[in-house]
């Protein structure tokens, strides 16, 4: 059976050209969509990445507030610091009493002990010891442990000018009328004085036995 559609071309292409724009439509519709999600999804992107700043910003300001906090033991430190090189610096040209009291003790020979030491500023140093002789011995062969005794002294690092002030025959001890005991022995008793370098303005005497 033969068709034969009778309409005008025109007629023929407008009806051809309305069902195409059904599928425009709903191409369109979903362009839209797409593009819509999208802007959504980016808004929500924009969004999370804006509280991730401002969670920094606020993170950073805290640091900052903390750590002006922290500026104040930082100043103290500085402060803290300089005290202590200042008393280093006034330190340094201090002598120590009690270490040239120590070298004294250790250098002095066996058989010679300490009366008395004084350490000053203005007097230096000064000691006086006692060495055992006996009623056999000369008077040279009792001196050589004064002898000693003095060249040792010069040898250490914070004394000069070593000087035997005084030194005569001598008795150390005393009478204990209990036992009726003489313990009292024979000694040759001397004074010794000298320089200490950068000595302190204080003075400290030491005992014998102390």
């Amino acid at each position: 059976m033969l068709r034969i559609n009778l309409l005008p071309r025109e007629v023929l292409d407008r009806h051809r050209y309305e069902g195409w724009y059904r599928y425009v439509f709903i191409v369109s519709i979903g362009s839209i969509l797409i593009v819509l999600l999208y802007a959504v999804a980016l808004f929500l992107a924009v969004n999370s990445k804006n509280d991730e700043l401002q969670f920094a910003q606020e993170m950073e300001k805290q640091y900052t507030e903390q750590g002006k906090a922290f500026d104040v033991f930082e100043k103290k430190e500085i402060e803290l610091d300089g005290r202590q090189a200042l008393v280093q610096h006034v330190l340094a040209d201090r002598m120590n009493l009690g270490k040239v009291a120590e070298e004294v003790s250790l250098v002095l020979p066996d058989e010679v002990w300490l009366d008395s030491m004084t350490i000053g500023e203005t007097d230096g140093l000064t000691f006086v010891a006692n060495t055992p002789r006996s009623g056999s011995q000369s008077t040279n062969i009792s001196y050589k442990s004064v002898a000693k005794t003095l060249v040792r002294i010069n040898q250490l690092p914070d004394v000069t000018d070593v000087w035997l002030t005084s030194a005569s025959n001598n008795t150390w001890g005393s009478w204990d009328a209990a036992t009726e005991v003489d313990t009292t022995t024979p000694v040759v008793k001397f004074t010794t004085s000298a320089k200490v370098i950068n000595a302190p303005a204080s003075t400290t005497t030491v005992q014998a036995g102390e």
